[in-house]
């Protein structure tokens, strides 16, 4: 049951995060600013927030919803959701070290990906 609410929930949010994107879009035809994942990654992060924190800490949610919010919906919607909520836990364990390395680790080696890829597909965005 919980593969169900991760596919389910996965795509429900995956769907959001493309008609904000899209809707986005037709507010400006080149936007200076990604406010469309900005957007998708603050709301994500406090959809996360209140799940973790609030319903299921509270046990208002049972085991399947709180997987289909905070796994499937959250993670289709914005990964970042996840990885903020990893970072806080690390900072509320007081590993602030690790929290920094993981949040450095984490931009820097995935821009780093990006800068390797785009210089050998020599592609202009």
């Amino acid at each position: 049951m919980n593969w169900l609410a991760v596919f389910i929930g996965g795509g429900l949010g995956s769907l959001l995060r493309y008609a904000l994107s899209r809707g986005m879009l037709t507010l400006k035809s080149e936007p200076l600013f990604p406010m469309a994942t900005l957007l998708a990654n603050v709301m994500a992060s406090a959809l996360l927030a209140v799940v973790v924190f609030w319903l299921a800490g509270a046990r208002q949610l049972n085991e399947s919803w709180r997987i289909f919010w905070a796994v499937g919906f959250c993670g289709g919607f914005s990964t970042f959701s996840t990885f903020s909520l990893e970072n806080w836990v690390l900072y509320k364990n007081g590993q602030y070290g690790l929290m920094v390395m993981n949040i450095l680790l984490s931009v820097g080696l995935c821009l780093l990906v990006f800068f390797l890829i785009d210089r050998k597909a020599g592609m202009e965005l």
